[in-house]
């Protein structure tokens, strides 16, 4: 009889959802707010991957419907859209990995655009970096995404003030390779 030892797969086709969790930066801000509302800047992530490469070395391009919510300063930002991250990923010790790389953003809606400057974009550019654990076809990932741009609320259409935030979060995904 042979003993089968839970390791990650080569390349492949892929499903994948989780949460994800936006933060303002301030981290100790964010601990409070967490205390205090745990669902406050929580959403959601459901999408497909495909898995280039071997055991060792791996491409992963992503797509993925994100709906997420956060506090701009002024009030509550609901946004939803498509992200599309291309991440270069090291496996480590047969069931962990290291992944990085750039993440494509398109807004598809959201609750503040008629107070945002119009110089703010629907295509946007960040990066994700993280960690994965995959049991077979099972993998548990757990990344931080930032984009490199501020959006910008703009001062004439809000007479209180303005301010600048950029889209960051941290994100847990449970994924299913086929």
């Amino acid at each position: 009889s042979q003993i089968v030892v839970a390791q990650h797969k080569g390349g492949g086709f892929g499903v994948k959802g989780g949460m994800n969790y936006n933060t303002s930066g301030k981290y100790f801000k964010d601990v409070e707010s967490i205390w205090k509302n745990p669902g406050a800047s929580t959403g959601y992530h459901l999408g497909v991957f495909y898995k280039f490469g071997g055991y060792d070395l791996y491409l992963r391009p992503e797509l993925i419907y994100t709906d997420t919510k956060f506090d701009s300063g002024l009030g509550t930002v609901n946004l939803q859209r498509i992200d599309a991250p291309v991440l270069l990923g090291i496996h480590l010790f047969k069931i962990a990995s290291i992944m990085a790389g750039p993440s494509f953003h398109y807004t598809l809606s959201d609750n503040f655009s008629k107070v945002l400057d119009e110089k703010n974009e629907r295509l946007r550019l960040g990066y994700q970096f993280g960690l994965g654990l995959n049991l077979g076809p099972v993998g548990l990932d757990l990344r931080y995404e930032r984009e490199f741009n501020d959006q910008r609320i703009s001062f004439d259409r809000v007479i209180s003030g303005g301010t600048d935030f950029k889209s960051e979060q941290v994100i847990l995904g449970l994924s299913f390779q086929f």
